[in-house]
This record gives structure tokens, sequence and C-alpha cells, in this order.
């Protein structure tokens, strides 16, 4: 809102339950990962983590030993996922606050930079490790929230009594755009 200067946003994000719903709020993006690991030369993390995420939990939970009672085997299934869950959110969080004493000490190097004097280079080394710091915390929320999405997958489909079978982009984009009647392969 224009004048209100003396506004200041409450972080929810940083004091709300860990939960799916939070995870994907604040979850960081492939592209941004792409270009943080590229920027400064990190080991972009393999583009299967989500799958082989969704397959363990499902090997996990295929292996049998739960509950008889449907009620006691869902929490049984949410309690699998909740750490995970839990260490995502801590992750990004880390992200978050690893990216914002990056900020300050940027800051602090510019700011220094006008002045000029001896403390330059300190200030420019102590702002490339806090990027890079950042950086790979960055990298590190994205693989945690990628195995938490990954299993939630999983739960799910547990859940719903549905069998687990790996997840296929080509038949989900069918089934979004066309639904369950989707067109056969020699109607295109």
């Amino acid at each position: 809102m224009a004048s209100t200067t003396n506004v200041v946003r409450f972080p929810v994000e940083q004091r709300a339950k860990p939960s799916l719903d939070l995870l994907r709020d604040i979850a960081p993006d492939l592209r941004e990962i792409s270009l943080v690991a590229e920027a400064f030369g990190l080991d972009e993390p393999s583009g299967g983590i989500r799958d082989e995420a969704d397959r363990r939990m499902a090997e996990r939970i295929a292996s049998g030993g739960w509950p008889a009672s449907r009620e006691e085997w869902a929490v049984a299934l949410d309690d699998l996922l909740k750490p995970l869950v839990e260490r995502a959110v801590v992750a990004c969080r880390a992200a978050h606050k690893a990216a914002a004493a990056s900020d300050d000490a940027a800051e602090a190097f510019v700011n220094a930079q006008g002045r000029g004097g001896y403390w330059l280079s300190p200030l420019e080394d102590a702002s490339n490790r806090r990027a890079t710091e950042a950086a790979e915390f960055l990298i590190d929320a994205y693989v945690a929230t990628q195995e938490a999405f990954g299993a939630a997958r999983a739960i799910r489909l547990a859940k719903c009594g549905e069998e687990w079978r790996p997840f296929d982009v080509e038949a989900a984009a069918t089934e979004l755009f066309f639904g369950a009647a989707a067109p056969s392969a020699g109607a295109r």
C-alpha cells in the first residue's frame, strides 16, 4: 500500500508449523537452483530426487508391518512423512537466513567500497563466503523439499488405496488436459 512505510510484514513462514502447504510456499524453484549452481560452480541436483524418494517410500510402505485399523495406519503414514517435511522446512528457513546474511555482507562490502580503506579485502572475502554458503543452503533446501514431495506422493497414493506406480509426466499431462477420457494414440 502506498505511503505505509511503517508497516512491516510478519514472516509467517518463519513461525508456521511445518506442513506440505507451507513447504509448497517456501520451496526453492528449480530454475533458481540451476542458475545458482551454475553461478557458483556447484553441482546441480539430479532431476530424479523426487521420483527416487517416491519409490523408496512406496517400498517402505509395501514392506508391511502396519497397524490393522485404517485410522492408525493413516496416522503411521503421516508419521513417516512428518520428519521429512520438518527437515525440508528447516532447510528452507536456513537457506532464507543464509541469503539474508549474504545480502547483509554484500551491502557492507558495497558501502565500504565507497569509503575505501584497508578493510575492503576482508569484507569482500566475507561477502563471497556468505554468498557461497547461501547457494549451498539453497541447493540443500531444494533436495530436502524434493525428497519430502516424493515421499508425500507415495503416502497419498497409499492413503487413497491406489496402487503405487512410478510418476509418468506424459500420462499426468494427458490426464490434466484431456481428463480420464484421453484421446487414443491413433486419434492424434
